[in-house]
């Protein structure tokens, strides 16, 4: 299994449709849907149905203005410490700026693909802390 997440996390991050005007395409409301983490040695997915079960969300708004306002209960650290602020977007990665604290920023690789916003976030070893599928809420 671990090698079939891995395969997909490949194929979007060599995808031309990562690098297409995504300054256009992100702004607006966006719903997690879908996220794997890594624990130990086991890469853990939490479903849509799961989401819903277990009453754990994350939705979260990118404004034109670069600003981006979000809500969250996951039980994932890195998200747990992510406050509103300031978005910004460099070749396929995108900070989040925390108006609060920069010790608080946090950076996302990411990629639209289809009407879906994919974030993801590694360790300095290589392991998903977090990788994230939204979708956009009209």
């Amino acid at each position: 299994m671990k090698n079939k997440i891995f395969s997909a996390m490949l194929n979007w991050l060599q995808s031309t449709e990562m690098f297409a005007r995504p300054s256009k395409q992100i702004p607006g409301k966006w719903q997690l849907v879908e996220y794997y983490v890594e624990t130990g040695e086991e890469l853990r997915n939490i479903n849509e149905a799961q989401l819903k079960a277990e009453n754990e969300l994350w939705n979260i708004e990118f404004t034109e203005e670069n600003k981006y306002y979000h809500q969250s209960n996951l039980p994932v650290w890195q998200i747990s410490k992510i406050r509103n602020g300031n978005w910004s977007i460099s070749k396929n990665f995108m900070t989040l700026t925390s108006s609060e604290n920069t010790r608080n920023n946090i950076e996302f690789q990411f990629a639209i693909e289809k009407g879906r916003l994919k974030l993801l976030k590694k360790d300095a070893l290589g392991r998903i802390e977090f990788f994230g599928f939204f979708n956009k809420l009209n």
